[in-house]
């Protein structure tokens, strides 16, 4: 009887151990790729004077709205209060806004508090909630709301 009581004593234990190890592991970030983000498929073509065509997200695209990821790339800091930027996959001098990457290298990230720190090209880590944007031509692509600033190098 002992035995029995030991045993499924361990086992419980061992169950509650793992049910906490895997919820630990959900609320980590999933680690988004800049090749990931840019690689998709667009509805058209971008023609001069025209507003750029809407993005095919692919599902593996589509899996991350609403997520918790992390991203990391070059800031591009437009507004004074620091509560928003541009992220971008490239340095400023080849960004998206400067001819030389597609719309989805690039997203907006809008800050829990402001991080008015933040210089152009300055390569930042950040952890947020993931938004896909397949309906205003006039925003990006992706939004990371609640962002939280981990790194900097």
């Amino acid at each position: 009887m002992k035995n029995t009581l030991l045993q499924t004593a361990l086992f419980l234990c061992g169950m509650a151990a793992f049910a906490t190890a895997g919820r630990a592991q959900n609320n980590q970030p999933i680690k988004v790729y800049w090749f990931t983000l840019s690689s998709i498929p667009l509805d058209g073509t971008w023609k001069p004077n025209q507003e750029p065509p809407f993005p095919l997200f692919p599902d593996n695209v589509k899996q991350l709205e609403g997520k918790m990821v992390s991203v990391e790339g070059y800031a591009i800091p437009l507004d004074p209060g620091g509560n928003q930027i541009t992220l971008s996959q490239n340095p400023f001098s080849a960004c998206f806004f400067c001819g030389k990457a597609g719309p989805a290298s690039i997203m907006t990230v809008l800050f829990t508090k402001p991080e008015k720190s933040l210089r152009t090209d300055d390569y930042i880590y950040l952890t947020g909630r993931l938004r896909l944007n397949a309906a205003d031509p006039s925003q990006p692509y992706y939004t990371l709301e609640h962002a939280v600033l981990t790194g900097k190098k």
